[in-house]
């Protein structure tokens, strides 16, 4: 994987009576695709909880796939309206995620670009919260 590009990642999470969880991170990613579709892939960190982790972005204009593979294995679907459920696997066992998108606005190119992804989300069948994602991809050399 050549990670010719830098990932700002920021992330709010609101779960039930509790105070919003801000994560904002940047990273190394490598940022490739063809015709219709654009694949965005980044190593997981200890900041993000996910070591031994790589995500991969897979990102049409109306729908992206969110998958993990590693320590957490798991494949989340997003499509403005939508409502998807998976597993999301880690050393402990599974868990059943359901997840309604309520936004996806994609303008990446193959030069780089901005992704946000808005979802509300269930865990085992008890409403969690919301969660915002804000992506944020530029080459190297723009420094």
């Amino acid at each position: 994987m050549g990670c010719d590009f830098l990932l700002d990642v920021k992330g709010v999470q609101k779960y039930r009576d509790q105070e919003p969880d801000v994560i904002e991170l940047t990273t190394e990613a490598s940022l490739t695709g063809e015709e219709g579709v654009l694949f965005l892939q980044y190593a997981e960190s200890d900041l993000t909880g996910l070591k031994g982790t790589d995500t991969i972005f897979e990102l049409h204009r109306n729908k992206v796939v969110l998958r993990r593979i590693g320590a957490v294995s798991s494949e989340m679907v997003f499509a403005s309206g939508e409502v998807h459920q998976s597993l999301y696997n880690t050393e402990e066992g599974a868990l059943l995620i359901t997840v309604h998108t309520t936004a996806v606005e994609d303008e990446m190119t193959l030069n780089g670009g901005s992704l946000h992804v808005s979802y509300d989300i269930t865990i085992e069948g008890l409403g969690m919260g919301h969660i915002d994602y804000w992506l944020r991809v530029r080459p190297k050399a723009s420094l």
